[in-house]
């Protein structure tokens, strides 16, 4: 009988041993293999067309916030409003009528100000490997930037990789205490373990279905920090090099009256990043003979106020002249900075267009 008993201790033993084994081998594995693509600032990140923002659940056990939930979408609301990414597949669960994670990310997206049109809703991400399957098998996606916390990223990177994708990822913060970490990265451990038979089964998505195909970017986007206010450029095809002004269209979605100034901003695409357009060499010359003086802002932008009446709309020209000898054929966009009451506020809210001169 103690024999017997020895043999199932040993056994038992051995058998813990292997899964620790095999648990410590597959986490350091997917560690090596995708550290280097895990970006932790938004500026470093490589642009691709689409972005993979992976589900949680809105809420947490106590049925307050999941920072995991809004922490992702900051991080991808962040990278679209960059120029990093150029539509976000919101991929999640939705596996009963009254749990639905993408439908909570594009109702949070659209807030932080991403256009609904940028965002594309994948109901069947039930697990990661579905979400990062599907991208590829659906929406015809070689190349990914996975948005998720880090722990994820990896995992997320790892069967990227497996299925062919070129991918990389942004790590959203990680905001939890001690305990809740060690419990999410013992979770993440296991989870890597079920990851690796997955794909050495050959294990596919519950559901993959009719291809959707995402369309090629319009020839101008429009996005903003508060949604209720949107701006567009009026007469794009008429753009031509030199260009003395830009006739914007700005709509007012709300029941408040909404302000803007004089002031704007272009800024071109260079290397995957926007950067603010000089102005010309003429004007910085002038304006650095008169920069001891404190009249710059005086003496490119007027001090003026425009208001937007609810639910209107109110054409503004910009006058570039001021940077018409340093605009080429490119990608551009425009800022303007506006704000709706109470008046005075801390921080104003920007909308941008996003245009191409050809």
């Amino acid at each position: 009988m103690k024999q017997h008993y020895k043999r199932i201790i040993f056994g038992i033993l051995g058998f813990s041993a292997i899964i620790i084994i095999f648990t410590v081998v597959a986490n350091l594995n997917v560690e090596s293999a995708t550290d280097s693509r895990i970006y932790r600032n938004v500026d470093d990140v490589p642009h691709n067309k689409v972005a993979l923002l992976l589900g949680t659940n809105p809420r947490n056990r106590a049925g307050r916030p999941n920072s995991y939930f809004t922490n992702r979408i900051d991080m991808a609301a962040e990278l679209y409003r960059a120029g990093k990414v150029d539509f976000i597949i919101a991929s999640g669960d939705n596996h009963t009528k009254g749990y639905d994670e993408p439908t909570a990310m594009r109702d949070s997206l659209i807030a932080h100000g991403v256009p609904e049109n940028r965002i594309i809703l994948d109901f069947a991400g039930f697990r990661t490997l579905d979400s990062v399957v599907r991208a590829k098998e659906v929406f015809g996606c070689d190349s990914l930037t996975i948005i998720s916390q880090s722990d994820h990223c990896a995992r997320a990177l790892y069967i990227a990789e497996a299925n062919g994708i070129e991918a990389v990822a942004i790590a959203a913060p990680l905001k939890a205490g001690r305990l809740v970490r060690i419990r999410l990265a013992l979770r993440e451990w296991l989870a890597r373990d079920k990851m690796m038979l997955d794909l050495w089964l050959g294990r596919q998505p519950h559901f993959l279905g009719e291809k959707i195909i995402i369309p090629d970017l319009p020839e101008q986007i429009s996005y903003s920090t508060d949604p209720r206010l949107e701006m567009s450029i009026v007469g794009l095809d008429d753009l031509r090099i030199p260009i003395d002004s830009i006739v914007v269209k700005m709509s007012n979605r709300s029941d408040e009256e909404a302000i803007f100034g004089e002031w704007y901003r272009i800024e071109r695409l260079e290397n995957d990043k926007w950067t603010q357009l000089p102005y010309n060499d003429d004007l910085r010359k002038i304006l650095s003979e008169h920069d001891n003086m404190g009249i710059v802002g005086v003496t490119v932008f007027h001090d003026i106020g425009y208001g937007i009446n609810p639910h209107s709309e109110r054409e503004y020209v910009n006058h570039t002249s001021a940077y018409n000898e340093v605009m080429s054929p490119g990608k551009y966009r425009l800022l303007k900075k506006f704000h709706y009451p109470p008046i005075p506020v801390e921080k104003p809210d920007t909308a941008y267009v996003e245009f191409e001169i050809r």
